[in-house]
């Protein structure tokens, strides 16, 4: 829209929705953030085109951000931003669709992609009569979009018009129904979103025709002049208003008033079923996920190859040098935040330039930094890598002794403000602090998952448990599942039955083992499993081994095919990539979630769990990064 109709819309639409019941919050781009909700200067600075505004997708939206300039926000991109702040009704004018031509251009909005893959209703006002709207349900439909016709008729609108002579597979009239419809998506853990067509106003609808008809001119007029891609639209719009002599702006704007209205109301029937539920939103429906652990600044060297291929000890090499935020316990939770999970990080910073990188990273992501804690005269925790050509890890020297810091008083703290139903636990915490987060775990009826980090720091969860035994005998399954490498399982299994943790040999049971599974490491695995009832093990390009109870007294030794990648760039957060994805499904699962932590999942549905698991291991290996920032919800849930 052109300047004042623009600020003067936003402001009259933010004006309806709190009318009908709802807070407004507008979403754009401002100097390097996400704003949800604009200041009336941030809102001038966005309409009266005195500096560039870039329109803003899902690709744009990093560099938009990077660069520090104003983003106005597509249908995808609100949508994107929507989803991290847990905002599930937005509305808009009309959706982008399939243009006119695309079996020659492709040109298929992005506004599609992301309706197939983000969990967010969007009440607009159909798609626009400029593009090839069969196509467009069409490919909605491919993408599991539902598409609901807002009204007494499933007739499809088609923004300026009523009816575009298409039919939406289903027609709801009342906020309550639509309400119903998106907390069922949302209790399923369907990850896509949700169209809700709602016609134009009647009183606009005689100059429908006349509309229409400048459409048709103005595309033409596109067509000769070469205007395609995100450029279409906006010129579309402004000539139509030009042939109407404004008609149709007037229209536009009054329909997204309309629109407004509708998803304020939606929004309040939404509010007021998950209150009779007695929770705030589908984030809080399933309990949080919290990780205890290390975060920390990661400096990568890679060797560059010579001749041979061999390293002599004692010299230096060429290679490269990288520093990135990393931490086991960084990774594990930035890994289960992008797959969908609702996260939040305890961990002990310093209070330092490293500490200060850290926090901003994860507040870029969107990621939860309310439990990091600070530490004066202590410097952040670090971790020095050096590489092969190959991607091969060659030494590592970590610096992490401000994770001993971590006190029972901030775990509990975390517990009784989170009560999170699954807790990720890394080992670079102290053994009282692990000793803390198990007996908090008990508490809360919480899943614990640990993950050992290295051979060394692995023991510490049995002297935890050595600890907690003095307290109580029965130490078994205080951890529900465990995922170490092979070092780390054999050094446990051989340090439990030191410790007395585990029997030589267990009670009479029946086992079921994979002939393709190494013997030292099944038999490392079933010494564990009376401490830990689920054991997964990564075993690297080989895939995993997982171990569980199938039935009573039989227990399941199982090897999972590994995938492939298809490059290796590093190595670094593959296997914390693959605990974080674990965790996000863990997370969406707190239906299966039995009193005393554990999950009520048969052996296929762990194996399932694991198999998805590896795709985040596999995505983070083929990125220069630990955590791939290409992981999301999509890459566990697409089969």
């Amino acid at each position: 829209m052109p300047y004042p109709q623009n600020v003067q819309t936003a402001r009259q639409v933010e004006q309806v929705v709190a009318a009908h019941g709802s807070t407004p919050a507008t979403i754009a781009l401002v100097d390097g953030k996400i704003h949800i909700g604009l200041s009336d200067d941030e809102l001038l600075r966005l309409g009266e085109g005195r500096e560039p505004v870039v329109k803003t997708s899902r690709r744009d939206m990093a560099m938009v951000l990077s660069q520090g300039i104003l983003g106005a926000t597509t249908v995808s991109g609100t949508m994107l931003a929507a989803h991290m702040a847990g905002i599930r009704v937005f509305a808009t004018g009309g959706i982008g669709g399939v243009h006119r031509g695309a079996e020659s251009t492709m040109d298929i909005s992005a506004d599609l992609t992301e309706l197939g893959r983000t969990p967010v209703a969007v009440v607009c006002a159909g798609a626009k009569s400029i593009l090839d709207l069969p196509k467009t349900l069409e490919y909605l439909e491919t993408l599991g979009v539902p598409v609901v016709a807002y009204g007494n008729s499933n007739d499809f609108p088609a923004f300026f018009t009523p009816k575009s002579g298409l039919k939406a597979p289903w027609s709801l009239n009342q906020p309550n129904q639509v309400a119903k419809l998106i907390n069922y998506s949302m209790g399923l853990g369907l990850q896509n979103g949700l169209v809700v067509a709602v016609p134009i106003p009647s009183k606009h609808v005689k100059s429908s025709s006349k509309i229409e008809q400048a459409i048709e001119l103005a595309l033409r007029e596109s067509r000769d002049r070469g205007i395609q891609g995100k450029e279409a639209t906006p010129f579309l719009l402004k000539r139509v208003a030009e042939i109407t002599g404004g008609t149709s702006l007037a229209a536009n704007i009054e329909l997204v008033k309309n629109n407004a209205k509708i998803a304020s109301q939606i929004a309040r029937s939404l509010a007021d079923i998950n209150s009779r539920c007695g929770i705030e939103s589908q984030a809080k429906q399933s309990r949080p996920l919290l990780v205890v652990g290390c975060a920390a600044v990661d400096i990568v060297s890679k060797v560059q190859a010579n001749g041979d291929g061999r390293l002599e000890m004692g010299t230096s090499y060429p290679g490269t040098t990288s520093t990135s935020v990393g931490g086991v316990g960084h990774n594990i939770a930035c890994a289960a935040h992008l797959l969908g999970a609702d996260t939040a990080l305890l961990a002990t910073l310093g209070n330092d330039v490293h500490g200060t990188s850290i926090k901003a990273d994860m507040q870029s992501l969107g990621m939860d930094t309310q439990f990091l804690q600070y530490q004066s005269g202590a410097h952040t925790a670090m971790c020095k890598m050096i590489y092969e050509s190959t991607g091969e890890l060659l030494i590592a020297v970590a610096d992490m002794q401000i994770n001993s810091l971590l006190s029972t008083q901030n775990i509990d703290e975390a517990f009784d403000k989170l009560n999170p139903g699954v807790v990720g636990l890394d080992a670079n915490v102290d053994t009282l602090a692990i000793a803390s987060v198990l007996k908090a775990a008990k508490r809360f009826n919480t899943c614990v998952v640990f993950e050992p980090t290295s051979v060394p720091k692995s023991t510490k969860i049995l002297a935890a448990l050595a600890l907690i035994k003095e307290e109580r005998p029965d130490v078994g399954s205080l951890v529900h599942i465990l995922t170490p490498n092979v070092l780390e399982l054999k050094k446990l299994a051989q340090l439990a039955l030191e410790l007395g943790l585990v029997a030589d040999k267990s009670e009479s049971r029946t086992v079921k083992c994979s002939t393709t599974l190494n013997q030292d490491i099944a038999e490392s695995m079933l010494t564990l499993h009376p401490l830990f009832p689920v054991i997964i093990v990564k075993l690297g390009k080989e895939g995993a081994a997982v171990v569980s109870s199938s039935a009573e007294n039989t227990v399941d030794i199982r090897h999972i095919e590994p995938h492939k990648p298809r490059a290796i760039k590093n190595t670094n957060g593959a296997g914390d990539s693959m605990v974080g994805a674990l965790l996000a499904q863990l997370y969406k699962h707190q239906s299966l979630l039995t009193a005393n932590g554990h999950f009520a999942l048969a052996s296929r549905d762990i194996d399932t769990m694991v198999n998805r698991a590896q795709r985040a291991a596999i995505k983070s290996v083929e990125s220069s990064l630990a955590v791939s920032r290409h992981l999301s919800p999509d890459l566990l849930y697409r089969d």
